[in-house]
């Protein structure tokens, strides 16, 4: 009698057990009910029966987790073939949460959510549809090759800007019909198509993917400028530009940036040649526009003597930076170091010539070469009967961006590009690059 007692007990403690699990896998389904199990079961061909083998159990998981994933593919692959019915939910904030499928569409959701006006926001719509419909620039790919992978430098990102001028689109984005597969093409056409009148040249584009730099305003502005007809001469350039130089502006190259095309504007406009522009955009000269009013009769001085090699610009451009506008410091007897005024703040290269010129830039990269980081101790005579000097040692911590890699096959020439970025962090590393690359960025710190 005990024994059927204690039989009968562990029986219903299994029973319990049973019960227990079976809503356990219910749950697991996505169900709520034992009538919605069994109709799930006869739907699938399976026993509908609630005493199930921890094995059939098992099966009907990875039954329902596969058949859940193909659902979640078959909604994504909706998405992608109809992004026109996506971007307009993505628009309208209707869109069940999930995945998005291709990235593009993320990053457009991000801007509906990021953009505040209204007409704005309903323009980058308009503007989405049609190029879903006609184009081809639902990429993420960089587009101009001088800022990389910048994350605004892709094809959605220039049409938001292109959104944010909606109120002086001068045509209707609705008769945008582009003439060309190329998407580059395509963009450029667009853009002219909305915001010009009258021709603008190709690298203008590029103030269309810089909407987080300090420059993209106005960039953009001239893109306008030109577009309604008006001489850039007119426009808020950092420099200033004969009628020569204007014409050569808007003739430059289609790869180059619009801060190296107003330089080469500046250095064919006053006869200087092709191969000097190159070697111009390349110094410091090619990013900053700052003191012009010195560096623009320093072009004019190389665009003079054209006898001078292009491979003496850079060198020179920096001798001269640091001579003219960089602090000196100097090592105290005592130790610790001095700031004082540039070495040649009034240089200038009025009647200067060329030999005498090299001679001081090959002298001052002497010195520089002289130069060791010595924080303690004493400054001491080198091989060469020069005295080496003491240079306080600097450094910094990292930044918080961290450093970059991308690889990028080059189409042209079938080969892959790596792009990389690394953080320096201390004026020694800089020298050591410095006499790696031929340059002379260690003495700004």
């Amino acid at each position: 009698m005990a024994r059927r007692r204690r039989k009968n007990v562990r029986s219903e403690i299994e029973r319990a057990a049973n019960r227990k699990n079976l809503r356990s896998h219910i749950r697991a389904l996505g169900l709520q009910s034992e009538d919605e199990y069994r109709a799930w079961c006869r739907k699938r061909g399976l026993g509908d029966g609630l005493h199930k083998s921890n094995r059939q159990i098992q099966k009907e998981r990875q039954l329902a987790l596969r058949q859940q994933g193909e659902a979640a593919l078959a909604r994504t692959r909706q998405r992608t073939r109809s992004p026109a019915n996506t971007i307009r939910q993505l628009y309208d904030r209707t869109l069940p949460k999930g995945r998005l499928g291709a990235d593009y569409l993320y990053k457009i959701r991000g801007l509906f959510n990021a953009f505040s006006s209204g007409p704005m926001r309903r323009a980058l719509l308009d503007l989405l549809l049609q190029v879903e419909r006609r184009g081809d620039l639902f990429r993420l790919d960089p587009v101009i090759p001088a800022f990389g992978a910048h994350p605004h430098n892709n094809f959605i990102d220039g049409l938001a800007s292109l959104a944010r001028h909606s109120e002086d689109w001068v045509r209707p984005v609705a008769e945008w019909v582009p003439p060309s597969h190329n998407p580059r093409k395509q963009f450029h056409h667009l853009a002219c198509h909305l915001l010009a009148r009258y021709d603008v040249p190709v690298f203008m584009d590029a103030a269309f993917f810089t909407s987080q730099m300090p420059e993209a305003g106005l960039h953009q502005a001239w893109f306008k400028h030109i577009g309604s007809g008006q001489n850039i001469r007119t426009a808020d350039l950092p420099v200033a530009l004969s009628k020569k130089s204007a014409h050569c502006f808007l003739a430059a190259p289609d790869d180059l940036s619009i801060a190296h095309a107003l330089r080469w504007g500046q250095v064919l406009g006053q006869g200087g040649s092709p191969t000097l522009a190159r070697a111009v955009i390349g110094t410091r000269l090619g990013q900053s526009f700052e003191n012009e009013d010195f560096w623009s009769t320093a072009i004019l001085f190389f665009a003079n003597n054209p006898m001078l090699d292009p491979a003496h610009v850079g060198p020179i451009v920096d001798f001269i930076h640091d001579q003219k506008y960089v602090p000196q410091q100097i090592a105290l007897p005592g130790g610790g170091f001095e700031q004082r005024p540039p070495a040649q703040p009034n240089f200038s290269l009025k009647s200067r010539s060329i030999p005498k010129l090299l001679r001081q830039v090959d002298e001052w990269h002497e010195a520089l070469a002289r130069q060791v980081l010595l924080p303690d101790a004493e400054a001491e005579p080198d091989r060469a009967g020069g005295k080496k000097v003491r240079v306080r040692h600097m450094s910094w911590g990292a930044s918080s961006i961290g450093e970059f890699e991308m690889k990028q096959e080059d189409k042209q020439f079938g080969e892959t590009l790596t792009w990389s970025v690394k953080e320096l962090l201390s004026n020694h590393e800089l020298g050591a690059e410095g006499r790696e690359m031929g340059h002379c960025v260690y003495t700004y710190a």
